[in-house]
């Protein structure tokens, strides 16, 4: 049967309401339940769980956690343990590489199924109804278009695993019984048995629906690398529609292209009203042009993704972005405020119990979601009903604004992702907002950026690799514009404690080959963030052969423009 999804949204929206106007509440009750429940665990006995009574007792008892200190837990329910951290067993595992490359294995229970499906899923129908509130549902989300797919992997113990954004797809659907009718594409493509490429698949089954209501993603950039990939293959795309063939270039084992000779026959007066469209040398308004009947996109974006936001203005125009949720492995405990307003999320009461350390004091008291205020900043520590227990998310969050008692909140940047060759310890935001200076300063319409410390002089500097046309003296332009966000990298260059940064320029689609290395090496991109700070050996040595390869054209175009 068909899933309702305007009356799963409605509802998920009435709960919200309904907790946030008393989250504090909420939050003392979900305390009380998670301890109750794992009382009788090892993790439970082990800190004293059956006699804690308020959040003071517990923040006493139990301490501040990582994932390491939950590692030999897991270790031991993948080898078949129970009653570890929770009474319910991990029906998921949600797989991260984390800073360090190393595989985190997060244990997901079935409860926490359960929230993601009606609080997340059902809460961005919700959004959207809320935002055409007279709209028919049919014409909101009779045909999604997809971007992202979700293998079915399992570990060797026969678990689900993967990213998380695909753990409750693959839940859902665990006896086959995941309702596809509202995607465009058929459900073998949404599952497929291995993770692989499949945006070619994709876009011939998009670009023949002519009845597209909406772009579901999980974060833009996906969006935004679809609608390039369409736009630079619209020949061959409209080519192959049209005969219904699949081209000898595209990368696909022959099990899929005899599904799509299948799927796809010939359609040449689709073809032809596309090939109008001209949608590769005028990809303004494409999306538009392509579907008129697109209503909205799904995708994380916001001032954390710049690049990708401007995109996505160009290809879109005027359709509007539900900015879907903030989130990690760790859970999924949030909901964009409503369709059009990024960097605006409401925490969810029943995810779980937050508590917040204020960046001016992190080693002071955390907080209650009753204590924290507007436009504090916050390193967020979360207990979800999965088996993490006052866990330091290492993000940090600025509290925007208040859905009843619920703070929304903005993501600032990760704590330990930072530039730090004398202690400046230039985060993210800063990096990204010194970056964006800069392009608006040289009079950049596109630019990618991605950065690392460089010891290879003294004293050390940033090496700034940049997705741009060579631009004249870009290193002190680069410079001055750091200054002015960071005192800390100010006072650094002052002292002579950092050198002046090095620019290395990158020839276009690097940032696109390094997703495609990526996913040749079998990692799903559905998860994927872009890369600005390269904090891995791995993505260093790319980005160092990407720049190498462009250094004899970058010279000659600065020789021509000294002339």
């Amino acid at each position: 049967m068909k899933t309702d999804l305007a009356s799963l949204g409605e509802a998920a929206l009435e709960r919200l309401q309904r907790t946030a106007a008393r989250a504090q509440q909420v939050q003392r009750q979900q305390l009380e339940c998670i301890l109750r429940q794992n009382s009788e665990t090892e993790y439970g006995r082990r800190y004293g769980f059956s006699g804690i009574s308020c959040l003071n007792d517990y923040q006493a008892q139990v301490p501040l956690s990582r994932y390491g200190d939950y590692q030999p837990y897991v270790e031991r329910l993948l080898a078949g343990d129970t009653n570890l951290l929770t009474c319910s067993e991990p029906v998921y595992y949600a797989i991260t590489s984390g800073s360090t490359g190393v595989p985190k294995y997060v244990p997901v229970t079935e409860e926490d199924m359960l929230l993601h499906y009606r609080d997340i899923y059902g809460g961005v129908f919700g959004m959207v109804r809320k935002h055409f509130p007279g709209a028919d549902p049919e014409a909101l989300f009779g045909k999604i278009f997809q971007v992202g797919e979700f293998a079915k992997t399992c570990l060797p113990g026969g678990q689900m695993c993967g990213i998380r954004s695909a753990s409750l797809y693959q839940w859902l659907d665990r006896e086959g019984g995941f309702d596809a009718s509202a995607y465009c594409v058929p459900k073998e493509v949404l599952f497929p048995a291995k993770v692989e490429d499949l945006t070619y698949v994709k876009a011939r089954f998009a670009l023949m629906e002519r009845g597209i209501t909406a772009i579901h993603g999980v974060f833009l950039h996906r969006v935004v690398g679809m609608l390039d990939y369409i736009r630079e293959h619209w020949s061959l795309l409209l080519r192959d529609m049209e005969h219904g063939t699949v081209d000898e270039s595209i990368p696909l084992g022959e099990p899929w292209r005899q599904r799509l000779l299948h799927w796809l026959p010939p359609e040449p007066v689709r073809a032809a009203q596309l090939r109008h469209l001209r949608v590769d040398v005028e990809p303004e308004e494409m999306v538009l042009r392509l579907w008129p009947g697109i209503q909205y996109i799904v995708g994380i974006g916001g001032r954390a993704f710049p690049v990708y936001t401007r995109a996505i203005e160009q290809y879109a125009g005027s359709v509007p972005i539900h900015h879907f949720i903030y989130g990690a492995s760790e859970g999924f405990l949030s909901i964009a405020a409503g369709v059009g307003r990024p960097d605006a999320y409401i925490l969810l009461p029943e995810a779980g119990v937050f508590e917040f350390l204020p960046v001016s004091r992190p080693e002071g008291k955390s907080l209650s979601i009753g204590e924290v205020e507007k436009g504090g900043r916050y390193e967020l520590v979360f207990t979800n009903h999965s088996g993490l227990y006052r866990y330091r998310m290492q993000d940090v969050l600025e509290v925007v604004d208040f859905f009843g008692q619920s703070p929304v909140i903005r993501f600032c940047y990760r704590i330990n992702q930072a530039l730090n060759v004398a202690d400046e310890k230039l985060n993210t935001e800063q990096l990204g907002a010194a970056l964006a200076l800069f392009q608006q300063r040289a009079g950049l319409v596109e630019a990618s950026f991605c950065a690392q410390e460089d010891f290879s002089v003294r004293p050390g500097r940033y090496l700034i690799y940049a997705q741009i046309p060579p631009v004249k003296d870009a290193a002190g332009l680069v410079d001055q514009c750091l200054k002015e966000v960071s005192l800390g990298y100010q006072g650094c260059r002052a002292s002579g404690d950092v050198a002046a940064p090095l620019v290395r320029f990158l020839p276009k689609g690097s940032f696109r080959r390094y997703e495609e290395c990526l996913a040749r090496g079998g990692k799903t991109l559905d998860q994927y963030k872009p890369v600005l700070i390269l904090d891995s050996e791995e993505k260093r040595r790319f980005f160092a052969k990407e720049a190498e390869s462009n250094i004899f054209f970058t010279k000659i175009l600065l020789t021509f423009c000294k002339k």
